[in-house]
């Protein structure tokens, strides 16, 4: 009856796969101290189908999962807008080099009636771009666009990498349920084992209410661990946009094998991450932004077509054009924010560049001593567990046991398989990052 500490390995962030299996038939009969006992922690009720998510869609395969994080996640939505919106800066960058045109008309008269009539003047002014600012500004919006466009990538790698730990922690929160339960179902024999003993005299009240202590705490682990299925299902819905209901109980392995992702093959792949280009995408952007506001510092040339009447009520005619001097004014504020935002990002994608290679590297490593812990506990212990159960259970056959040897060496394999699912549980997390890095299965 060693506590058990509770390590919450399968969060609504992690991603894991496995499932554990143990069988248990209890052969006591029923006293009435066992009853008493029953009474006292109640047994889990039968789930209420009629509190099924509405529209519950089966529990998806894992590709079916990353497929629709990419198109539903909702920063996948948020980004794809917005590329919408960048693309939307190119309606006002396709204009024609040419401003709106604006008149202004001039009247006069003399008032010493010096002239002899009202004198009339009306000028057309057209403004028209001659350096070069609309290619400047089609330049900026392509950069705009590209870089979007890259950070909507570089998301949908993320909403994949949430999906992988969301559908990991479902399935691993499943088979902790289920193995629970059969901890559950161990305990509740043994407190039944007590109590037939103290009812006989073979046992104290303290160690009656010991087991009765060990039975209630592994009720509390079994609904904690429902709470953490219906959270791992909750994230998976947020990740993917649909509602699934809970994972049958099928067989569920670790994630598969990786490749080699350190040293210089993490350097490769950080090369080539979007979440890098998304940096240097942004930097480019901002570049193209300080061309366009030195350009726009030289403002267009007016052309100016003059028309009217003369005080003698003859009609004039003119013509002429103007040009601002960019002497003081040159968009010197645009351009210097235009260059600080372009060195920032320059900065970002180096560190970004060199933090996508460390983690990619560090998680292939942290991946390789999880998958080395595993395989002693299935290697070693799991199967020496199973012999002290197979021992128990001949011993007590032969009538030379008790039957709470067996119980206990039946509940001790049962917490292996739970520290298995948990060494799955990192390892399926691993993956998801490593996911959100590269966007693909290692």
């Amino acid at each position: 009856m060693t506590p058990i500490p509770r390590k919450r390995v399968i969060r609504a962030s992690a991603i894991v796969a496995a499932l554990a299996t143990l069988s248990f038939s209890n052969g006591a009969n029923a006293t009435e101290p066992r009853v008493a006992f029953a009474a006292t922690v109640p047994s889990r009720p039968a789930p209420d189908t009629a509190h099924d998510p509405p529209m519950a869609e089966r529990f998806p395969s894992l590709e079916r999962a990353m497929e629709l994080a990419r198109e539903r996640a909702p920063s996948v939505v948020s980004a794809r807008a917005g590329v919408g919106v960048a693309r939307a800066s190119h309606r006002g960058a396709r204009l024609a080099p040419i401003d709106n045109p604006y008149l202004e008309v001039f009247v006069d008269r003399g008032l010493q009636r010096a002239t002899k009539d009202v004198t009339v003047q009306a000028n057309l002014w057209l403004p028209i771009e001659m350096s070069g600012q609309r290619a400047r500004r089609l330049d900026e919006a392509d950069a705009l666009v590209a870089w979007q466009q890259t950070r909507f990538d570089s998301t949908r790698l993320v909403a994949a990498g949430d999906a992988v730990r969301a559908y990991g922690a479902a399935l691993v929160a499943a088979a902790r349920v289920q193995t629970v339960e059969e901890i559950v179902r161990d305990a509740l024999a043994e407190a039944e084992v007590y109590s037939q003993r103290l009812a006989a005299g073979d046992a104290t009240l303290q160690d009656d209410k010991l087991a009765s202590m060990e039975h209630a705490r592994y009720v509390v682990m079994r609904e904690e661990s429902q709470a953490d299925l219906t959270r791992a299902l909750v994230e998976l819905s947020r990740a993917t946009g649909r509602m699934f209901t809970p994972p049958d109980a099928v067989s569920v392995a670790p994630p598969p094998p990786a490749g080699h992702l350190g040293g210089s093959a993490a350097a490769r792949v950080a090369d080539r991450s979007p979440h890098v280009a998304t940096s240097t995408r942004e930097a480019t952007y901002y570049a193209r932004a300080k061309e366009r506001a030195a350009l726009e510092a030289h403002p267009p040339v007016n052309l100016i077509v003059s028309a009217g009447r003369g005080d003698l009520g003859e009609p004039r005619f003119g013509g002429g054009f103007s040009w601002t001097f960019p002497v003081l004014r040159r968009n010197q504020g645009e351009q210097a924010r235009a260059d600080a935002e372009r060195a920032r990002a320059l900065a970002e994608a180096d560190v970004k560049r060199r933090i996508v290679a460390q983690t990619l590297d560090g998680l292939t490593r942290e991946r390789a001593e999880v998958r080395r812990a595993r395989e002693v506990l299935e290697t070693l212990a799991e199967p020496a567990a199973q012999a002290s159960v197979d021992a128990a259970v001949a011993t007590r056959a032969a009538g030379k046991g008790e039957m709470l040897r067996v119980l206990t060496a039946r509940r001790d394999l049962a917490l292996l398989r739970l520290r298995r699912l948990e060494l799955i549980a990192r390892e399926w997390s691993i993956v998801g990052d490593i996911v959100a890095l590269t966007g693909e299965m290692p």
